[in-house]
């Protein structure tokens, strides 16, 4: 018995039970979340796992989840699952996603069940803050008189003229032209297109990270001219780690062989495939 039919197996174990807004698919759900502008739960989970049998279990318990959430199962170990497992930072099962009925994540954990909607309901009590205590104010007391004394005589000062110094004139000072040059546009980014042929394709990733992390290690093991490229399907961005273009199938397997002795598996694909 194949891995898919056991992935198939234990989806169909877990969701049997006809849970409310269930949706095999994950496309279907998707689409389900948004005709019903409710949030999507996304569960993850691999094949002989009992954790993820009983987390299951357990939200299929919770009636206030199974109502307001459009919930589907994915496989981890499956090529497509393990994408979007990645596609949200996560690498283990069971693991959670919920998303808005637009696709923008709201929360992800990994784990047993818990509802991130359940909020307590016993009121916050704020406590009394004590009364500050009042200022004191304190009357100025009467300043003893003084004896009053007799004024010693003035002198008159001597008034002493002053010749004013003559002005010297400020030359004019000459204004520097401080007007901001105009920007010049940036000249397009040309977009190169790969030229028929065979390409390898090193990785497939739903994080642009992750596929920049997969490049710089190709570099350090010595394979040179590999890039990211990324991809739009069924409205989520991937992001494919592929090599420079190879005229013949033969050279590209050649490759694959080399790639393979370094712990590093690729696809040849045709160039007009990506």
């Amino acid at each position: 018995m194949n891995l898919t039919l056991l992935s198939f197996l234990l989806i169909l174990n877990l969701s049997g039970s006809k849970t409310p807004n269930f949706y095999p698919s994950f496309l279907a759900a998707k689409e389900a979340s948004k005709n019903s502008q409710k949030d999507l739960l996304i569960f993850f989970s691999k094949n002989g796992c009992a954790e993820c049998e009983s987390a299951w279990a357990t939200f299929e318990q919770d009636q206030l989840a199974t109502k307001i959430f459009i919930s589907t199962l994915v496989d981890a170990q499956d090529f497509d699952g393990a994408v979007i497992l990645d596609k949200y930072g996560l690498s283990s099962a069971p693991s959670w996603v919920i998303l808005d009925y637009q696709g923008a994540l709201k929360q992800k954990w990994t784990g047993e069940w818990k509802n991130p909607h359940v909020r307590p309901t016993t009121p916050v009590v704020q406590e009394t803050k004590p009364e500050a205590p009042p200022i004191k104010v304190f009357k100025a007391t009467t300043a003893p008189q003084k004896t009053e004394h007799a004024a010693a005589p003035v002198s008159t000062p001597t008034t002493v003229a002053v010749t004013p110094a003559p002005v010297t004139p400020t030359p004019e000072v000459v204004k520097e032209n401080t007007a901001t040059p105009a920007v010049q546009p940036a000249a397009p980014v040309a977009v190169n297109t790969p030229a028929a042929g065979f390409i390898l394709q090193a990785g497939y990733f739903g994080s642009e990270a992750n596929a920049t992390k997969l490049v710089n290690d190709l570099e350090v093991k010595g394979f040179k001219g590999y890039s990211v490229k990324p991809t739009s399907q069924n409205g989520s961005m991937y992001y494919r780690v592929i090599s420079t273009v190879y005229k013949s199938e033969n050279d590209a397997n050649a490759v694959v062989q080399t790639l393979s002795t370094a712990g590093v598996k690729a696809t040849v694909k045709k160039t007009s495939e990506i």
